[in-house]
């Protein structure tokens, strides 16, 4: 609330020089707000001390401005990018940009200042990538993933960081391309290596039973083929293979190499807002058999990680497409030290 200005300025400014439109525009909407908020008040205007009231103004304001620049960018960015595909406008949830403007807040005056005049404008589509598990899966897709984008989506993994690179060696990642006969059939070789060895190993990820439980359990992942994993268009399967070139690399190394080339792969299919894709740890003896190298044509000391599942999801379903996630800095332990 303003409660008195006065504000003038040498005779000879006021008698030589009119204020512009836009000078008088912004001494009339003061004005006005003055003479609601207190009839006391006095404004006595003259072309400076309007000019400088406004240059005023636009210094405060532009802080605020500035402030907001980011965030409604990424908006716009986050809204064009989610609208491509089939041409169809998204369900968007600006929950993420609202926890930014908070954590920022918390940060000092001048290091908020600073974080402001970064260019975040990638953080949006690294946020974008999520899992998408089968309940949210398109149950009929009218056509499986086109090749194309499942090309791309190999592409964006290639550039992954790789310490091979630097000895002339190829990257450790090898992945393989299961279309839907080729996937039918790795799911009943994993039915039939627990067949043979479920007393042994247990099955699914470890669990232990009875004969009766296991045919249950047997019975129902048999169904899942043409079930749960019917609407899926490939299951890329994720192989880490050791000593990829001629110098032996510690086994970390080629583990987190395979694992970044598989996050470029989930990021690049946030282009496709109809793409449901997540990373399945798969069963895990059946992952770690013998017969899993066989089928994926693996070396003795290669490693199967599971396998990158790509279907699609009904974009115009607001419940498949909302984003319920929530990552706040405090989930991740940092250490900051001088």
């Amino acid at each position: 609330q303003i409660s008195l200005i006065n504000l003038t300025s040498s005779p000879s400014h006021s008698s030589q020089t009119k204020p512009s439109q836009a000078t008088r525009d912004v001494s009339y909407c003061i004005y006005t707000h003055t003479n609601m908020t207190s009839q006391s008040s006095i404004i006595s205007w003259s072309p400076l001390a309007a000019t400088t009231l406004t240059l005023l103004i636009g210094s405060v304001l532009s802080q605020k401005i500035n402030h907001s620049r980011r965030i409604n960018i990424s908006k716009k960015q986050n809204k064009n990018k989610k609208a491509e595909g089939n041409g169809r406008d998204m369900d968007i949830d600006t929950s993420v940009e609202t926890e930014l403007e908070s954590e920022t807040e918390s940060l000092s005056s001048s290091e908020s200042s600073r974080y402001e005049k970064i260019d975040l404008s990638v953080l949006p589509y690294i946020r974008d990538r999520r899992s998408i598990f089968p309940k949210h899966f398109l149950k009929k897709p009218s056509a499986p993933v086109d090749p194309a984008i499942i090309q791309s989506l190999l592409d964006a993994a290639i550039w992954a960081p790789f310490h091979g690179k630097c000895h002339g060696s190829q990257h450790p990642t090898k992945f393989v391309v299961l279309g839907k006969d080729a996937m039918i059939k790795m799911q009943q070789m994993t039915l039939s290596y627990y067949d043979k060895h479920w007393k042994e190993v247990g099955w699914g990820s470890g669990k232990n039973g009875t004969q009766e439980e296991y045919e249950a359990w047997s019975t129902m992942t048999e169904g899942e083929i043409t079930g749960r994993w019917a609407p899926c268009s490939y299951m890329i399967g994720i192989v880490m293979r050791r000593q990829a070139g001629t110098k032996r690399l510690p086994e970390w190394e080629e583990a987190a190499a395979t694992a970044a080339a598989t996050q470029n792969m989930h990021l690049q299919s946030t282009k496709f807002p109809h793409l449901a894709c997540y990373w399945s740890s798969w069963h895990e003896a059946a992952r770690d058999s013998d017969e899993m190298k066989e089928f994926l044509g693996m070396d003795a000391e290669d490693k199967c990680m599971g396998f990158f599942i790509v279907a699609q999801r009904d974009v115009e379903n607001s419940t498949a497409m909302k984003d319920r996630r929530s990552r706040q800095r405090s989930l991740m332990e940092v250490e900051w030290r001088k």
